[in-house]
């Protein structure tokens, strides 16, 4: 049966056999001589001789964790989940995995995650922009204009550097629209603070949605490096064919499950809770300060603030010891700064960082 994905997809990744690594091809017995590994390991400290075998080619058992938190005990069928290095692996595979260098083109919306016009480009595939209205929403008009010319359209809900959640209505639309088309791959990178935001139900609906997911953020695994992949298969066959070998090494995997245990995601919710009041609170102490001319709103671990005048609050801050995040490349984002909500003390330290300067 022909799906969107197996119209999309380059003949090139259609035929590509997957790299048949020896824990792909299995097998069973009691003496393993088939994956050029040293049967006993060497011992560097911290657990490290029992590393000398290599992990599994894809984390099963992680990857159906993942499905089964992602979903918290709702139905949806034709779901499938992969481990990713990070959510950045994620954007750069599906870029790989559907389109072509020099030929193919992807949909963005600034201002928004660089990254996915950065994987894009990086494989001489043009990255056709749609910015984002005055209120960071979706000029949905535009964006199905140019949905004919795109293998793959990115949308970041709720969004990098901006904050907000984007209109359901607006990802409908969208959905509807790209369905013989286009591929809409929606980032939830921080869906942990508006989890009732997120769209992953909507693939049994739309088998042309992707949805990117991280342990970067809420979990606090930034270091980690392990995100997920939400598709439909028909998506999910072709995407799984590229990854490389290994792609998940144990430690990792055993983190990362530990993360997503009962307990793992009842503490995750509970530091989620408590981050979001600080946030809230440093929103409504900041947007009292004279040169703030806006406070965007935020659901996320992070507040997107545009500061009056030509000065830049970043260097001033920074002077201080706060590093934060000039977004004044961005044309939208002029005197803008994003300030990631650290503890109590931090945000604390950072206003009054901020009333010094006034």
């Amino acid at each position: 049966m022909e799906t969107l994905a197996s119209r999309l997809v380059p003949e090139a990744v259609k035929n590509l056999i997957p790299y048949q690594s020896a824990r792909r091809i299995g097998g069973q017995g009691h003496i393993w001589l088939n994956a050029n590994e040293l049967e006993q390991g060497c011992d560097y400290g911290e657990g490290s001789g029992a590393y000398h075998r290599y992990p599994d080619f894809l984390p099963h058992q992680l990857a159906e964790r993942y499905l089964a938190y992602s979903l918290n005990g709702r139905e949806v069928q034709d779901l499938e989940a992969l481990a990713v290095r990070g959510a950045d692996e994620a954007i750069d595979l599906l870029v790989r995995t559907f389109c072509q260098p020099g030929r193919d083109k992807v949909l963005v919306c600034p201002p928004t995650y660089a990254m996915y016009e950065f994987c894009a480009e990086s494989f001489m595939v043009e990255a056709v922009k749609v910015p984002l209205l005055d209120n960071f929403q979706l000029n949905v008009p535009q964006i199905c204009a140019q949905l004919p010319q795109a293998k793959l359209l990115f949308l970041c809900s709720p969004n990098n550097p901006t904050g907000n959640v984007i209109r359901q209505e607006d990802i409908h639309a969208i959905l509807e629209a790209s369905q013989s088309s286009t591929l809409v791959v929606v980032d939830e990178a921080y869906i942990e603070f508006a989890p009732d935001t997120t769209v992953v139900d909507l693939i049994a609906q739309y088998p042309n949605l992707v949805v990117i997911r991280t342990l970067s953020k809420a979990f606090g695994l930034a270091a980690v490096r392990c995100g997920f992949l939400l598709a439909d298969p028909g998506v999910m066959t072709y995407v799984a064919r590229l990854v490389a070998p290994y792609p998940i090494a144990d430690p990792v995997a055993q983190i990362s499950l530990s993360a997503l245990s009962e307990t793992g995601v009842a503490r995750m919710r509970t530091q989620t809770a408590s981050l979001i009041a600080v946030r809230d609170w440093f929103i409504d102490q900041v947007q009292q300060l004279p040169m703030v001319e806006t406070v965007y709103p935020s659901a996320t671990n992070f507040v997107l603030i545009r500061f009056r005048g030509p000065e830049c609050i970043y260097s001033h801050l920074l002077d201080r010891g706060i590093v934060t995040r000039n977004q004044a490349h961005d044309p939208a984002l002029n005197h803008c700064v994003r300030i990631s909500v650290g503890s109590k003390n931090s945000m604390l330290e950072t206003l009054n960082a901020l009333k010094e300067y006034n």
